[in-house]
This record gives C-alpha cells, sequence and structure tokens, in this order.
C-alpha cells in the first residue's frame, strides 16, 4: 500500500454523474466499477486543433506570421526592395512580409524533388541555394540540379534559364547550352549581370540576364587553391554565398580557404579580405562593411578597406538559442544573411530553423519569425515551456504531462492552459522521494491516473521504476513490489508506457520487449505478454507473442490493452484474461502511411494510443507527423489530424498539422489531448 493512499469518500452529484459518463466511455480504473451508467456515449467528434500550453516551434513547413510560421532548412536571402523577403528553405522558395512577418510558400513543396519547371507548388528543385533579385524577378542556383532558374513572384511560376538539369559541367556558352556544376551562391549587380559561385568547378560565373551568355569571371575549373590574382590566374576552394556592394565588387565566401575574397569585376581582380578560424557561411554588405556569418555560430563585421574583424553577435563554440545583445546572444549555424540599408540584418539561423534580427547599432538580437519550442517555464497558454515531454493523461479538469527531458511531471488546467511543475526539479535528474519538488525524476515516459483514489503514476524510465504522486499532498514514492511465484520477469528495464485498468497497472517496457502488469495494493509484478529480452513480431498468447519495442499502452475498461508497438510499427491487443495477442494494424517492421484495414494499413513509429472504449482507437504516429484513427469494429485505419506530407504545427480545422506526435491521451468531454512540438494541443 501506498503510505499516502487515500480515498474519496464523497463528492457532489455533478462529479458523480460525470464519473459514470467517463467510466462507460473510457473504462473504469478503479475497484469497485462504478453502478451502470444510463448516458449514451459517442465517439468524439473532432473539428480543429487548437492550443493549450506551450510554444510550437522548430523544423517544418508552415506558412504562417511569425512564430507561427515553420521554417524546414532556412538559407539564403535575397529582398525585392519593396517589402518582401525571399528565402531558399530546403526545397521551397518562401517570401516574407517584412511588414506583417507573413511568411508564404512561393514555390516547390517540401517533400518534393526534382527539376520540373512550372508554378508555385507544381515546380521542383533540388537543394535551391543562392537567390537574388532584378527587374521584378527572383534568380536562383538549383545546386543538386546543376541549374540556374528564375521565378515570377506575381504568378509562382518556375523557368530554367541557364544549366541542364542534371547534366554537371564546365562550359561557357549561352543558356541552357552552359553547364555548372553545383552553383550556390548568387548575386546581381545594378546592370542584370548575375554572378555564381560554382562550387564544384571552384569557380565564380557572370551570368547576363539581357543575352543570356555564361562566363567564367575568376577562377580556372578543376584547379582549387588560395591564389589571389586576375580571372583565370585566381584560385578558389568551395566557393559558396556572395554579395555584390553596389560599387563594382563581389565577396566570396571562399569555404574550404575559411575566408572571404574580394573580387573587383571590371578587372576580375581576386583578393582576399579576412581569413578565419572557421568557416564562413553567409556574407552581406552595409556602409563599407561586411557582415559574415561564421561556423562557430556566430556573426562578424568585416572592414571593406582594411579587413579588420570585429566581433558582432554570438558567442564562438557557444551554440544556442537566446535572443540578446551582442555575445549574450546565441545562434546555431547562421547562415544567410541580408542588411536591409537601414540598419537591420536578417539571419538565416539555419540550425535553430528560424529567421532572426539583429539592430547593427547595439547588436541586439531578437527572434524575426519561426519559434524554437523546447524550454522549461510554468506559465499560461504560450508562457509555458516543455522539453521532450513524452506521457499524458487527463482528467475532467487537467492534462497531466510528463516533461520528459526537463525530469518533471506538470500540470496544465484544461479552462485556462495555467501549466505548473507538480512534482521534480527541471533539469535536476535523481530517483528521490519527496514532497512535490523536492522528488527527482530520471527520464519520466508515462503516466496512468486513478481518479478515485487520486493517485498519478509514473513510469520513470531510467530509474527503471514506477513512481507514484499522491495528487493531494504531491508527495512522491516509489512503489517496491516482488515477482509472483513461478513468473519470468526479473525487473524492469525501460517502462515507456502505463495503463490503469480494475486497479491494476499495466506496463509496457520497451527495453524488455514485454508488456507487465503491477497490482500497487499486492505489490506483485507479472508477465502478461512477451518475453523478457526477446523481440519479435509474433502473435500468440502470453510467452509465446513478441513485441519489439512497446510504447504506449492504454485499457478500453472492457479487458483489452491496446500497444504501440513501436519498432514493429504495428498496433497490437492484448486480452488481459488470457493474455492473447493479435496484431490489429499494420504489417511488422513495414513503415508507411496507407489507410487501410487492418494488415493493409502501414503505420510509422507508432508512439502513444487511447481507447475510448465505445470502439475508436487514436494513435500518436510519430513519423506520419499524424494522429490516426482505428475502428475497431473493422479496423479500418484513417488519418484524423495532420499528414506525412507535412512537418510542423498547423493550428485551426482539422486535419491541421503535425510534427512527430509523441503522446496522447483522451479527455472526459471526448477531446484528444497531444503532444507536438514540445507544445500541448487539443482536438476538439
Amino acid at each position: 500500500m501506498l503510505p499516502f493512499g487515500r480515498m474519496r469518500t464523497s463528492a457532489p452529484l455533478w462529479l458523480a454523474l460525470l464519473a459514470c459518463l467517463f467510466a462507460a466511455c473510457h473504462g473504469a480504473p478503479a475497484k469497485p466499477p462504478p453502478p451502470p451508467c444510463t448516458f449514451v456515449c459517442t465517439a468524439p467528434s473532432l473539428s480543429r486543433l487548437d492550443l493549450l500550453a506551450g510554444q510550437p516551434g522548430g523544423p517544418g513547413w508552415v506558412d504562417g506570421v511569425g512564430a507561427a510560421a515553420h521554417f524546414a532548412d532556412p538559407w539564403s536571402l535575397a529582398s525585392d526592395g519593396a517589402g518582401h523577403l525571399f528565402l531558399a528553405d530546403g526545397n521551397m522558395i518562401r517570401a516574407v512580409d517584412l511588414a506583417s512577418r507573413a511568411v508564404t510558400t512561393l514555390a516547390g513543396s517540401l517533400l518534393g524533388v526534382g527539376g520540373t519547371d512550372g508554378p508555385g507548388a507544381q515546380a521542383s528543385f533540388n537543394t535551391p541555394s543562392g537567390l537574388a533579385f532584378y527587374g521584378g524577378i527572383l534568380y536562383l542556383t538549383d545546386t543538386e540540379n546543376h541549374t540556374l532558374r528564375k521565378i515570377d513572384p506575381a504568378s509562382g511560376m518556375v523557368s530554367t534559364i541557364a544549366g541542364a538539369y542534371g547534366v554537371p559541367g564546365t562550359t561557357d556558352d549561352v543558356g541552357t547550352n552552359a553547364r555548372f556544376r553545383e552553383p550556390e551562391g548568387l548575386a546581381v549587380d545594378e546592370s542584370g549581370n548575375l554572378y555564381i559561385a560554382d562550387v564544384d568547378n571552384n569557380t565564380i560565373r557572370a551570368f547576363s540576364i539581357s543575352t543570356g551568355a555564361v562566363t567564367t569571371l575568376a577562377g580556372t575549373a578543376g584547379t582549387s587553391g588560395t591564389t589571389d590574382g586576375v580571372g583565370a590566374a585566381a584560385r578558389f576552394s568551395k566557393p559558396k554565398e556572395m554579395t555584390y556592394d553596389g560599387a563594382g565588387n563581389v565577396y566570396v565566401v571562399d569555404s574550404l580557404n575559411q575566408s572571404i575574397r574580394k573580387i573587383a569585376v571590371a578587372t576580375a581582380t581576386v583578393s582576399t579580405l579576412a581569413t578565419f578560424q572557421t568557416i564562413p557561411q553567409g556574407v552581406a554588405t552595409i556602409n563599407g562593411a561586411v557582415l559574415v556569418s561564421l561556423g562557430d555560430h556566430t556573426l562578424v563585421q568585416v572592414a571593406a578597406d582594411t579587413g579588420v574583424v570585429t566581433p558582432l553577435a554570438g558567442q564562438s563554440g557557444m551554440q544556442g538559442f537566446v535572443d540578446g545583445a551582442g555575445g549574450a546572444a546565441r545562434f546555431n549555424q547562421p547562415a544567410g544573411l541580408w542588411a536591409d540599408g537601414a540598419g537591420g540584418l536578417l539571419v538565416a539561423d539555419n540550425g535553430n530553423h528560424v529567421l532572426r534580427k539583429v539592430a547593427l547599432a547595439g547588436a541586439t538580437v531578437s527572434t524575426y519569425a519561426g519559434a524554437k519550442s523546447s524550454g522549461s517555464a510554468d506559465g499560461t497558454g504560450t508562457q509555458a515551456r516543455f522539453f521532450a515531454p513524452q506521457g499524458l493523461v487527463a482528467d475532467d479538469q487537467a492534462v497531466y504531462v510528463a516533461d520528459t527531458a526537463n525530469q518533471v511531471i506538470r500540470k496544465v488546467e484544461l479552462a485556462t492552459g495555467v501549466a505548473t511543475t507538480l512534482a521534480g526539479a527541471s533539469g535536476q535528474p535523481g530517483n528521490t522521494n519527496g514532497a512535490a519538488t523536492d522528488a527527482r525524476f530520471n527520464q519520466p515516459e508515462a503516466l496512468a491516473l486513478d481518479r478515485t483514489a487520486q493517485i498519478l503514476y509514473v513510469a520513470d524510465s531510467n530509474n527503471r521504476a514506477i513512481r507514484a504522486i499522491d495528487l493531494a499532498s504531491r508527495a512522491v514514492a516509489t512503489l517496491s513490489y516482488d515477482r509472483a511465484p513461478g513468473d519470468p520477469f526479473t525487473s524492469l528495464n525501460v517502462p515507456a508506457g502505463l495503463a490503469l485498468d480494475g486497479g491494476r497497472l499495466y506496463i509496457a517496457d520497451y527495453g524488455n520487449d514485454d508488456v507487465v502488469a503491477l497490482d500497487p495494493k499486492a505489490m506483485v509484478m507479472t508477465t502478461v505478454a512477451g518475453k523478457q529480452g526477446v523481440p519479435g513480431p509474433t502473435d500468440g498468447t502470453g510467452a509465446q507473442a513478441r513485441f519489439y519495442g512497446p510504447q504506449g499502452i492504454a485499457a478500453d475498461g472492457q479487458g483489452n490493452l491496446y500497444v504501440a508497438d513501436n519498432v514493429n510499427d504495428t498496433i497490437r491487443k492484448v486480452e488481459i484474461a488470457t493474455g492473447k495477442v493479435t496484431t490489429l494494424a499494420g504489417q511488422p517492421q513495414t513503415p508507411g502511411h496507407d489507410d487501410g484495414v487492418g494488415a493493409a494499413a502501414r503505420l510509422a513509429y507508432p508512439l502513444g494510443v487511447a481507447v475510448d472504449g465505445v470502439g475508436d482507437l487514436f494513435v500518436a504516429d510519430s513519423l506520419n507527423n499524424s494522429v490516426r484513427h482505428i475502428a475497431l469494429a473493422t479496423l479500418a485505419v484513417t488519418t484524423v489530424i495532420g499528414s506525412n506530407q507535412a512537418s510542423g504545427v498547423l493550428l485551426g480545422p482539422l486535419p491541421a498539422q503535425l510534427s512527430q506526435p509523441a503522446a496522447i491521451a483522451l479527455t472526459p468531454s471526448g477531446a484528444l489531448a497531444l503532444i507536438s512540438e514540445n507544445s500541448l494541443l487539443l482536438a476538439h
């Protein structure tokens, strides 16, 4: 028995009726079962996705305003000079309205890789890199396609203007007769000449917009080096990003030479402006200064006349995501740069998947668009922060969250979105029992709630233990247990899923590849199904069955368990009375995203499951960025939230968008609480 265990002896009538409704719909977790309910349960009707707490953010593809936008792989930047910024983002070209910070997709798509010309999403790219704007047209280098292309922003029409799709080479010629070898950086002068860093040719090429002619300005194809000189006598080593200063000079990121090179275009004279201890990434010019992003996560300023280098923002070797001034700011692989001419610099902070803004006067860094979601903070709504949460369970008032990487258990009020720390201390792993924040956890992964006794159970995975929290006192205790006589169970390995049914805890042990049961009163552990330490996909009874990385587990209150068999990419059913295991959906170790019936459906690393007790099973299908629904009567699998074709949290009408949902739980009202991008979402 838990030293703090207690039972509620009385409750208002409306709470009793609510408990009755929940038991009928979701299974009664406590003994004895409540009297039969007279309510009619229906499957949840879901229509939209909303934020309850946390800040969605991270890699993905979501058009939106400011922090609501998501970027996949932000790299180069260019402006039309009329209030719009263009961004090479993965295999997409995105547009940013500088006044409103609204981000839209101009051309390409997240998963579309190719070299097709056409309008908007019908066009495809393969690593577009350099961008330049001239005469109302956006020009870009399509690096892995070895081509130079253009986009009309008014129509989104994409056309190839030089080079041949998939055909590398060194040829100077006109239009598609010319050849490039992984062109990357791009700059344009006031006369309509494009300058191209032809990376694998180690040359700087020029393209005349008016004639379509491609010529070599500096360097010699196939020959690398560090030599300053004129035209073909100069040498480069993997030249990449570049910019034009408006005064006849092109500045080139000469990556493997770890330097910024300057080319006086009129004479094709190449000189070395500055050399660094790390690889430069992006370059821009403003008011006689050359601004450079470096591979050590910093920004520096280089005097264009003397080459003197001055730190601007970030701290060398200190990767992170912190807004602030100068050395207090943190970046993660800052790449493309664009100076707005009014004392501001926009930075494609590639590793953080956001755009940052630097006010040059004070080197003050702020986040301009996109968001990074992880953190540790109590608060309301977007003020709250979580870090890789893995477990959820809900009652009629709150959702409880296993905030795994923060090592704490959080409580989020359903009515207000207020998040508070229930137990544990952020960033302080351990195994200490005690009251509230005096207790310590080590990677808590799953939760189960005894609503009658008001006990919250925690699968504390790295401690290989089951912990219990008395919700009234917030005291934490570790459950000690014995092995049932003759049972092969020895100890927990990585308990990753919890379900409560009939007063017993059922544990999906990811590390042992089995499902076990714990009686919290008798403190005895028994094996339900699977064989400890022997993975596999086999259906069968008890020890004849095999699991491979079982993760989420849910009980329907009618004698059945449902298991997200993670590495097998399947959903399994366990009959508690007999230990019989059957596969309901998916094919073992055959990931996919297809809807279908039973074995015809495909899942990809399912993590969480929730069941409503009236024939509806919901699955957090992590690598498909979606929530799937399984009608238990027919085993028909459908996608209800998100899509495998898109990544990133997009709120609003379903199907909306998700990014690798990690956990899922049903609330008493029939809403789905789920975790995605370190945020707690509610589908209802």
